[in-house]
């Protein structure tokens, strides 16, 4: 796979519209592949954790589906996949705490999964494969709003080589949310308010993380009208912000859903209940354990369980977040201002919620969502040192996570 290396912003849009499809393709058959091959490789030397294990990886075995099914499916099924499936299939309540997962993943999985004759495996697979390609072509095209191609490449490629990269080809809601959040932005720089906005709303209906794209979708509309409104008045940007309010309507239907199962606890006397209710259900504290907290305190949880009985899951988990942290803060002093406001309210919400039991339980999967932090990692990327360096770092964690959450020993 060999990244372009001439600088084309000004190539006309539907030619880099090609490349970034071609690429994306490229990039995603590449590391899908390596994922699956992997996988299988992993369950079949420890066939306990996976179901249907009396399936032989090699040789390809008859009938045809099941062994695919072997091969391909029943490694990832785990986690958040079984919650997922199970709301596709039955709707919300049929298990307590799983309105904590947002609908629009869980319904575009119903929908395929019935129309595919009740395989919701395979459907929700299906929809995050699709909406990663997808994700991977525009987030390209993003990048090439502000520099060349082979910036575009490596972002891309980094982010799906990134330690929890194989997130997006998990039946999860990454690539879904990420798609929607990049689409956002995307329309917004373009001007198409009512589509980021719509966008928007596909992000806050996805994943908690997804209604913070409003924030920085405002900061791109006064950037572009400042000196309009100054001229003219606040009239012109009535259109504009009605489109952006698609993002915060979507999330409040959601809440008023919600609230009708019962799952919303708030209370006028203390304020700091609407951002729990916002942000973790009341259900999900119930079932999990989690709440939404000052950054500090679940680092001082961490730290705790690091002094009194530490273990590789929670060094990991810590050490990557360090990591990732600092990066994104780096990142947020040379990135564009809507794209630092992203990044920075982003990492602060991911670090305020707090698991006393298992501290930074998947942390890094929702860093992963910043994605202006690769974008800056493919810049510092020219240098061929920090290119191969950044590859070999990326390729040793994204093999080792990859075989422990085949095996139930990471959650991502």
């Amino acid at each position: 796979m060999e990244i372009t290396t001439d600088a084309s912003i000004d190539r006309p849009a539907s030619r880099t519209t090609v490349m970034a499809w071609r690429w994306a393709l490229r990039l995603y058959a590449g590391y899908s592949a390596l994922f699956i091959l992997w996988n299988a490789w992993v369950s079949s030397v420890y066939p306990k954790w996976v179901e249907e294990a009396s399936v032989a990886v090699w040789s390809p075995s008859a009938p045809l589906g099941t062994w695919l099914e072997r091969v391909v499916l029943l490694p990832l099924l785990r986690y958040d996949v079984i919650w997922y499936i199970g709301i596709a299939q039955h709707g919300y309540g049929h298990r307590p705490g799983d309105t904590a997962f947002h609908p629009l993943y869980p319904f575009l999985t119903g929908v395929l999964g019935r129309l595919l004759g009740g395989e919701y495996l395979l459907a929700a697979w299906l929809v995050a494969q699709v909406c990663c390609v997808a994700m991977l072509a525009l987030l390209y095209r993003l990048v090439t709003l502000d520099d060349d191609d082979a910036t575009a490449q490596r972002t891309t490629l980094f982010l799906i080589g990134s330690p929890l990269g194989f997130a997006f080809l998990l039946p999860y809601t990454e690539s879904l949310l990420l798609l929607s959040v990049v689409a956002a932005l995307y329309a917004g720089r373009k001007g198409r308010w009512w589509l980021a906005g719509a966008a928007g709303g596909a992000a806050a209906l996805t994943k908690q993380p997804g209604a913070v794209v409003l924030l920085p979708l405002l900061w791109e509309l006064w950037q572009q009208h400042r000196s309009t409104v100054r001229a003219t008045g606040i009239r012109t940007l009535i259109g504009p912000l009605a489109g952006l309010s698609l993002t915060p309507l979507a999330l409040l239907g959601w809440i008023v859903y919600r609230a009708t199962l019962g799952d919303v606890a708030f209370s006028w006397r203390d304020p700091g209940t609407l951002v729990s209710a916002l942000l973790v259900t009341p259900s999900y504290a119930d079932v999990w354990g989690e709440t939404f907290s000052w950054p500090w305190v679940n680092f001082g949880y961490a730290l705790d369980q690091l002094r009194e009985r530490p273990y590789f899951y929670l060094l990991l988990n810590t050490m990557l977040m360090l990591i990732m942290l600092a990066l994104t803060l780096a990142t947020t002093v040379r990135a564009r201002r809507s794209y630092a406001i992203y990044s920075l309210t982003l990492a602060a919400m991911n670090l305020s919620i707090v698991y006393p039991l298992w501290p930074y339980m998947g942390i890094v999967r929702r860093f992963t969502i910043i994605f202006p932090l690769f974008i800056q990692l493919a810049r510092w990327g020219k240098s061929p040192v920090v290119l191969w360096l950044t590859l070999t770092c990326n390729a040793f964690l994204w093999t080792l996570i990859a075989s422990m959450y085949v095996r139930n020993a990471f959650v991502p």
